[in-house]
C-alpha cells in the first residue's frame, strides 16, 4: 500500500461528530470529484467516483445528512489501471436539489450553473472544524502524498480555478501555503516542504500517517546528518592523506637532490618522521615529536619552499637558512 492510501485508510476512519463538518467534508468531495447529470423532465441526478472501497463507504454515510440516498456500483476501468471502481450514484430525488441549492449550484427558481459556485455559502465553512472537514474531503477526492522516504510532494489536482483559490485560501487560514500550477486544464496546488506537509496531515485528522511521516521524517534526517559526517570525515582523510603524500615527495626530492643530512637538525628531524610516516595527521607527527601542531606545521612548510626552490634554482642555490 502506498503512503498517500495509508493517510486515506487514516482520514476514512475519522468521523466527524457535527452535522456541520459532515456536510463540509461530503460538499468538498462531491465538488472537486463528483458530476450532475441532466436526464428526462430536467430530472438531476449526481454521480462520484472513488478506487478508495472505504471512501466509497464513508461518503454513502456522509450522504444521509444531507438527506441523498446513493447506490454503489462497482466496475473496472478498459484501460491504464485496472483497479476497481466504485461509482457512487444520486438517482432523481428530491435531496439532490436541496443539496445543490446548499451549495449554491441550483438557484430558487430551479436554475442551475453547473459549474463551480463562485462563492460557497458562509454556513458551510463557517467554524475551523468545518474548514478542516472540507480540506479533508478535498484531499479524499483528489490528494495524494509522494512516500516520504524519497522527496516530499503532497499535492491536489484536477482542479477548476475557482476551487484551487479556495483550497488556497483554506490552507493559508491554518498557516499553510501551498504553492499553484497548472496541469494540462487544470489546477494543482502542492506542497513541498515537509514541516507544511506535516501540519496539513495535523489538520485534516490524519494522525496515525502524521505520526509515521514523522518518524519516517526523523530517520531520514539523520540517515542524512551520518552521511554527512561520513563525508566530511572521509572529505579530511583524503585531504590529509594527500597533503602528507606531497609532503613526503617533496621530502624525498630534497634527500635524492641535496640529501637530507644537510638539513637543519630541526628540519631533518621532522623531515625523517614524516617520511616514516607519509599518511599520518599533523596532530599525529606532532605527538611523536613532542613539539606542538604548529611547530610541525611551520617546519614542513619550509621543506615544502626548499623543495621548490632546489626544482626552481637547483642544489647549489641552496644556502641551508632554515
Amino acid at each position: 500500500m502506498t503512503f498517500s492510501l495509508e493517510v486515506k485508510e487514516d482520514l476514512n476512519r475519522v468521523t466527524p461528530g457535527k452535522v456541520c463538518c459532515r456536510h463540509a467534508e461530503f460538499a468538498a468531495f462531491f465538488l472537486l470529484n463528483g458530476n450532475i447529470h441532466i436526464g428526462e423532465k430536467h430530472k438531476l441526478s449526481l454521480t462520484m467516483e472513488s478506487e478508495n472501497s472505504a471512501t466509497a463507504r464513508k461518503m454513502f454515510t456522509l450522504a444521509k445528512d444531507y438527506g441523498l440516498h446513493l447506490d454503489i456500483m462497482v466496475y473496472r476501468r478498459e484501460k491504464l489501471r485496472r483497479n476497481p471502481v466504485y461509482l457512487l450514484s444520486a438517482p432523481p430525488q428530491a435531496g439532490v436539489g436541496a443539496f445543490l441549492q446548499d451549495l449554491s449550484i441550483l438557484g430558487d427558481g430551479q436554475l442551475w450553473d453547473l459549474r463551480f459556485p463562485g462563492e460557497l455559502p458562509q454556513t458551510l465553512l463557517a467554524e475551523d472544524c468545518c474548514k478542516r472537514a472540507y480540506l479533508r474531503g478535498a484531499f479524499l477526492a483528489a490528494g495524494s502524498l509522494a512516500d516520504p522516504d524519497g522527496a516530499y510532494h503532497l499535492e491536489i489536482d484536477r482542479l477548476a480555478a475557482a476551487q484551487a483559490e479556495l483550497l488556497r485560501q483554506l490552507l493559508a487560514h491554518f498557516g499553510i501555503h501551498a504553492k499553484q500550477a497548472k496541469r494540462k486544464n487544470y489546477q494543482l496546488l502542492y506542497l513541498k516542504d515537509a514541516e507544511q506537509i506535516s501540519h496539513f496531515l495535523n489538520v485534516i485528522g490524519s494522525h496515525r500517517s502524521l505520526l509515521q511521516f514523522e518518524n519516517i521524517r526523523v530517520e531520514k534526517g539523520v540517515r542524512n546528518r551520518v552521511n554527512r559526517l561520513v563525508n566530511c570525515d572521509k572529505a579530511n582523510v583524503n585531504k590529509t592523506v594527500t597533503a602528507g603524500m606531497r609532503q613526503a615527495a617533496d621530502i624525498d626530492y630534497i634527500d635524492k637532490t641535496l640529501g637530507v643530512g644537510r638539513l637543519p637538525k630541526p628540519l631533518q628531524t621532522v623531515a625523517e618522521l614524516r617520511l616514516e610516516n607519509p599518511e599520518a595527521a599533523l596532530s599525529d607527527l606532532a605527538a611523536l615529536s613532542g613539539l606542538g601542531r604548529s611547530a610541525v606545521n611551520h617546519r614542513l612548510r619550509r621543506l615544502q619552499e626548499i623543495a621548490a626552490n632546489i626544482r626552481d634554482f637547483g642544489p647549489e642555490q641552496w644556502r641551508g637558512k632554515d
